[in-house]
């Protein structure tokens, strides 16, 4: 038999990876090890693998084998970093990615990757000085800039993100998402605007791929401010139908979902014996209602750690559902059947655990997943004490500042009106249901009281979370921490009341929403 080459080996496990069968990847891996022992793909692969099948451990001791005979292999340094941030442990993973940037020299491409897993792991200050140190290298680098561009956003800097920007378009004059950039990062006027140069680039694009989807929505946002709502819903339609033939969803799935976890907890939930002494502060809602704002107002506050927007508690559901059953053979209504048979002891146990690298020293810490709102129940067996603070927003203002944002990979569901109001519907009911079942236990809080009358909405909030009043929570604008969301540019201003009122500018394209809303029972009364 021909001994295979190493790029052999390789594709190997790459095409078993995409298949998803790990149990062929690893063994290509192992081989490729065994015939190839000088060349680290084998134990780099390894490692991969192991992490995509989430066994950690071994993905870390793979790396490590690999790196105690080539420590300065940036690859697999950043693999290691990865690795430990799996595993939660934090300052270890920041410190092999700090190793990483040393050996990387000034290798732009090498550094380029040492960011990206900065900005994996949030740390959005640590990003800017690796995008600072890759640009004195390839300084005309329009990949680096526009990377550069999203960080300064990030951390608040729209001014250096503008000049980023427009750097970019010095040298591509037509780049979709510099302009889009532009668009997002300042309002539009008649008088100042970069219109023209996105229909000329939307010209110029393939009409239903990526790039005119993005024109198209900065184009609607610009129009929008400009004051030409018919031009700006155009744009807006045709963006999202783009995205929408773009995903895999099937809406008869979400509303599976959200009937399964109604049937899987139908009695009032009894409070339970708290083992875990943490009072963990959960804000949970649809998208663009106020979670990011709300965030930032709690996370101002000296006893609070904005943790961010976590995947730990959907994580250790799956853990927990795992002991009763193969998740690997579970559709999401068959997972959420399951959840009500759950161990709310190793749902704490895991979450602690895979929230702890994102959690500091201070009293309490708060977890910004907007569908978390999918485990109440379940997030109160397992943290009796805990907190939960739900956003809400007038039903055609949440549902049309949904349809106008892009969201990237989630949200399958934002981009058809009729599949927007079928979520919302069952969000509602499901909703409806946990405060039946957990009666007084969730702290609703619409948007528009805390846009209208911030003190008295930031009172209450304090009040239901135990937590003394702090005048730093009302300005909240002035906290420096980061922000990875749609609303990293509004968050960082005070508050304003225009966005309240948008959604009626679409009245009439709205009404087939409106319809279905009222037909379900949901008041859309001013």
């Amino acid at each position: 038999m021909t001994k295979r080459t190493s790029p052999e080996l390789q594709y190997e496990i790459g095409a078993s990876i995409a298949r998803r069968d790990f149990t062929a990847a690893a063994a290509s891996a192992a081989l490729c090890r065994a015939t190839w022992p000088e060349d680290g793909a084998g134990w780099l692969f390894g490692s991969i693998v192991a992490l995509l099948a989430n066994d950690k451990v071994t993905a870390l001791s793979l790396i490590d084998e690999r790196l105690a005979s080539a420590p300065d292999d940036v690859q697999c340094l950043l693999q290691k970093a990865e690795c430990l941030l799996a595993l939660g442990r934090r300052q270890a993973a920041l410190d092999a990615a700090d190793s990483a940037a040393t050996s990387a020299g000034r290798d732009s491409a090498a550094l380029d990757a040492v960011g990206e897993f900065f900005v994996h792991a949030g740390v959005h200050d640590g990003a800017l000085a690796i995008y600072n140190k890759a640009l004195t290298t390839a300084p005309n680098d329009v990949d680096l800039l526009s990377k550069r561009a999203v960080v300064h956003r990030f951390v608040g800097n729209f001014d250096l993100a503008m000049a980023d920007y427009r750097t970019v378009l010095e040298h591509r004059p037509a780049n979709p998402e510099a302009l889009k950039g532009l668009s997002e990062l300042r309002r539009q006027t008649n008088e100042a605007n970069s219109v023209a140069a996105m229909e000329t680039a939307l010209a110029n694009v393939t009409p239903n791929g990526t790039e005119a989807a993005t024109l198209h929505l900065a184009l609607a946002k610009s129009y929008e401010d400009m004051g030409d709502h018919a031009k700006s819903w155009q744009h807006l339609t045709s963006g999202n139908q783009i995205e929408r033939s773009r995903v895999n969803y099937d809406p008869a799935s979400d509303a599976a979902v959200f009937e399964r976890i109604i049937e899987a907890f139908p009695d009032i939930e009894q409070v339970r014996l708290d083992t875990t002494e943490e009072r963990p502060i959960f804000i949970v809602g649809m998208p663009r209602t106020g979670t990011t704002l709300v965030e930032r107002i709690i996370g101002s506050h000296s006893l609070v750690h904005s943790a961010g927007e976590l995947p730990a508690f959907s994580e250790a559901v799956g853990v927990a559902i795992s002991r009763i059953a193969a998740t690997d053979s579970l559709d999401w209504p068959s997972f959420a059947r399951k959840m009500g048979f759950t161990d709310p002891a190793l749902i704490a146990t895991e979450y602690l655990a895979r929230s702890r690298a994102r959690r500091d020293n201070r009293h309490r810490f708060s977890d910004k997943q907007p569908t978390n709102f999918y485990y109440c129940a379940l997030i109160f067996r397992a943290f009796p004490n805990a907190r939960i603070v739900h956003l809400t927003r007038h039903p055609l203002a949440a549902c049309y500042a949904i349809y106008k944002t892009r969201f990237a990979g989630t949200y399958a569901f934002s981009y058809d009106l009729s599949e927007l109001a079928a979520f919302y519907i069952g969000y509602r009911r499901l909703m409806d249901h946990w405060h039946r079942i957990l009666p007084g236990r969730i702290l609703d809080v619409a948007y528009e009281d805390v846009v209208k009358s911030q003190d008295t909405a930031t009172r209450r909030i304090l009040e239901y979370l135990d937590l003394p009043f702090e005048a730093a929570c009302l300005d909240f604008h002035l906290n420096p921490a980061s922000t990875a969301t749609a609303s990293a540019v509004q968050v960082r201003q005070p508050l304003y009341a225009s966005s309240l009122e948008q959604w009626r500018h679409y009245a009439t394209e709205l009404a087939p929403l409106h319809a279905s809303l009222v037909a379900a029972g949901i008041s859309v009364a001013p």
